[in-house]
C-alpha cells in the first residue's frame, strides 16, 4: 500500500521555507494576479518543477503562504500585535489578524485567491480546504468563548459566517477599513447574536 507521506520527496526545509519567503515577497512587489509560479521560482532561487512537485498550483502554494504568515502563534493572546482590553477573545483575535494584514502581503494574498476563486475551480478547492473549512476553528473557539451563556452553538457558526464574509468584503472593497474599531464591532455581533430570541 502506498504511503502518501513518501510518494512526494522529502522537501528540503531550507527551500521550502526559502520558496513560502519567495512566494510572499513577489505578491508583496506585484500583487497575486500578477505573481507566477516562474516568478516565485526564480526569486527563490528553484525550478519551477520543485515547486510544483510540492504544491499541485499557484493556489495551493499561497494557501500555504497565507498560513504561515497568519499562523495560529501569531493569532494568539502571545502573539507580536498589540492586543485588544482583556476578557474580548473575538476583538483580540481581529485585531491581531487586521495588523498582520497591514505588516505582510497576508491581505494581499488572501484578496487574490479569493478573487481567482469566483471563476477557478482550483482555487475554489483550495480556499475551501485550506482556508475556510481548515482554519475555521481559529475564530470560531473564540467566538465561542466570548458567546453569552446558553448562547445556541449553532448561532455562533452563522456568526463565524457572518464575520468572515464580513472581513473578506472589506477586504476587496476597502482593506484600508480593516482598523481596529472594526474589529470591536464586529465583536458586538457575538453578543447581539447569541442574546437575540
Amino acid at each position: 500500500m502506498s504511503d502518501p507521506t513518501t510518494d512526494t520527496p522529502r522537501r528540503s526545509e531550507t527551500k521550502h521555507r526559502a520558496i513560502l519567503e519567495a512566494a510572499a515577497r513577489c505578491v508583496g512587489r506585484d500583487g497575486y494576479a500578477a505573481t507566477s509560479i516562474e516568478a516565485v521560482a526564480a526569486e527563490a532561487g528553484v525550478g519551477k518543477q520543485t515547486i510544483y512537485r510540492w504544491w499541485p498550483s499557484k493556489p495551493a502554494l499561497f494557501v500555504e503562504v497565507y498560513s504561515a504568515l497568519v499562523n495560529r502563534t501569531l493569532l494568539s493572546p502571545d502573539g507580536a500585535v498589540a492586543a485588544a482590553p482583556p476578557g474580548r477573545p473575538v476583538s483580540d483575535l481581529l485585531r491581531r489578524l487586521f495588523g498582520l494584514y497591514r505588516s505582510t502581503p497576508a491581505g494581499s494574498i488572501l484578496a487574490g485567491l479569493i478573487g481567482a476563486a469566483a471563476e477557478d475551480a482550483q482555487t475554489r478547492a483550495a480556499v475551501r480546504d485550506g482556508l475556510v473549512l481548515g482554519r475555521r476553528s481559529i475564530l470560531l473557539d473564540r467566538i465561542r468563548e466570548a458567546a453569552p451563556a446558553g448562547a445556541d452553538r449553532s448561532r455562533m457558526e452563522h456568526v463565524n459566517d457572518l464575520i468572515v464574509s464580513m472581513i473578506w468584503q472589506r477586504l476587496i472593497m476597502a482593506p484600508e477599513d480593516l482598523t481596529d474599531s472594526f474589529a470591536d464591532e464586529l465583536a458586538q455581533l457575538v453578543d447581539t447574536v447569541g442574546h437575540a430570541g
